[in-house]
């Protein structure tokens, strides 16, 4: 019997701060514009309408190449869950569903889960990517973790 291909790129990763600081980060334009576009790329221009409908926005630029992310909110359940579509004009408008949980974690920190439901042809690259986000997260995250440790 041949092994199923993966249907999700999944990526969990601990977070410097509370679940309501991490999620908080997803539903900032500037925060999203900081961390959700994976090296080399940067971000052009960040939309983010924060409620159940609204609309996300993630342009990409990687050299000549330009990557337009569109999405929807579908759920918003702070500080625990979040979930949206994602179509990429790169992969030909294919559009699949990104659920993002948040999980307290240690003291002060949060494990999150980001699982991208894919085509089993798109979790490699997609895993990297998400990986690379969540480490950029981290990083954005760090100093305030860092901060509020001094100010104690």
């Amino acid at each position: 019997m041949k092994p199923r291909s993966p249907t999700s790129a999944v990526v969990r990763r601990v977070m410097p701060a509370p679940p309501e600081d991490v999620y908080d980060q997803w539903l900032d334009p500037d925060a999203l514009a900081e961390f959700m576009c994976p090296a080399p790329a940067r971000s052009r221009d960040v939309q983010c309408e924060a409620w159940i409908g609204g609309r996300l926005q993630i342009v990409m630029v990687d050299g000549e190449t330009t990557i337009k992310i569109v999405g929807e909110y579908l759920e918003l359940d702070r500080p625990r869950r979040l979930e949206f579509t994602w179509k990429s004009d790169h992969h030909g408008g294919f559009e699949s569903v990104v659920t993002v949980s948040f999980e307290p974690h240690g003291d002060g920190e949060t494990l999150i889960t980001i699982e991208h439901a894919l085509p089993p042809q798109l979790v490699g690259d997609h895993q990297q990517g998400w990986q690379q986000i969540a480490e950029l997260l981290a990083r954005r995250l760090q100093p305030r973790a860092d901060r509020k440790e001094k100010t104690l």
